[in-house]
């Protein structure tokens, strides 16, 4: 016997033209007045079809679903404003911060900056007191050392036999050799003899007849600070120098440009400006 069809079903099997599409409430009334089976995938799809389709041309249904979505987009965009207001302010502080931290540090770097040019200022000063204490002295090396030396005649000696000067002991103050002494070599290193002249002009006159001494193992030179001694090696070091020297207990040095073309004669205070020679 065939099974009673429900109005829907007849709907859809009945022939005849401009057919309408069963509305979703006799679909539900027909699932649930009809036989005690189960509908069919296919009829529960029609349904979910028809009850979407009826929904999606409801005004107020679209009204509704409009209302949610903006309310949903407020909401969202209220939580992004707080986030980015909280973040601005974070922003901010940590600008603050390291505006303060920024000038602690300017601070600080010039505080170190003139810290450092006073300490150059003072070494300067102390530099330039212990050169002037040592204005009557000369420092002579190659002098063969040996026991029971007389260093006060050997400079007399040298003075008038290789230098040509009128010289006698009341002319030198004190004469000693500078440095350790070695003794544990088979060829101990000469060590120099530093001379302390009674006036200038004595001192002078070892200084300006040096040059007679050429060709033999004896030098003659300034007695210069270790600051000062550090300055003419570098300087006579330096690529950009030809020749340098000291004066007076000054450090001269013959520079020339980059380009060769021209060379001039400069005078360094300290390292530092002869680091930042640059021509």
């Amino acid at each position: 016997m065939a099974k009673p069809l429900t109005r829907s079903q007849a709907l859809k099997e009945s022939p005849g033209p401009n057919l309408e599409r069963p509305e979703p409430s006799d679909m539900v009334e027909d699932l649930l007045d009809g036989p005690s089976i189960p509908p069919s995938p296919r009829d529960m799809v029609e349904l979910v079809d028809c009850i979407v389709q009826e929904l999606t041309e409801s005004e107020s249904f679209k009204a509704v679903l409009q209302s949610c979505i903006d309310k949903a987009i407020s909401r969202k965009l209220s939580n992004i404003t707080e986030q980015i207001v909280k973040q601005e302010t974070q922003l901010f502080d940590l600008k603050q911060d390291l505006k303060l931290k920024s000038g602690n540090l300017q601070s600080l770097t010039e505080g170190y900056d003139w810290l450092r040019e006073e300490m150059e200022r003072c070494q300067r000063i102390t530099n330039d007191l212990d050169q002037a204490s040592r204005r009557d002295s000369i420092r002579l090396f190659g002098i063969k050392e040996s026991e029971n030396e007389d260093l006060e005649k050997m400079v007399i000696d040298l003075g008038k036999e290789k230098l040509d000067l009128d010289l006698n002991a009341d002319d030198i103050d004190k004469t000693y050799r500078v440095g350790p002494k070695h003794n544990n070599s088979d060829t101990p290193k000469v060590r120099g003899v530093l001379v302390k002249f009674r006036s200038l002009k004595v001192r002078d006159g070892f200084l300006r007849n040096r040059r007679k001494l050429k060709g033999t193992r004896t030098v003659i030179k300034e007695d210069l600070t270790r600051l000062n001694q550090q300055l003419l090696q570098k300087a006579r070091d330096h690529q950009q120098t030809e020749n340098a020297w000291s004066k007076d207990g000054r450090v001269f040095a013959l520079i020339k440009t980059t380009d060769g073309r021209k060379s001039f004669v400069k005078r360094f205070n300290n390292i530092r400006e002869l680091d930042r020679l640059t021509l």
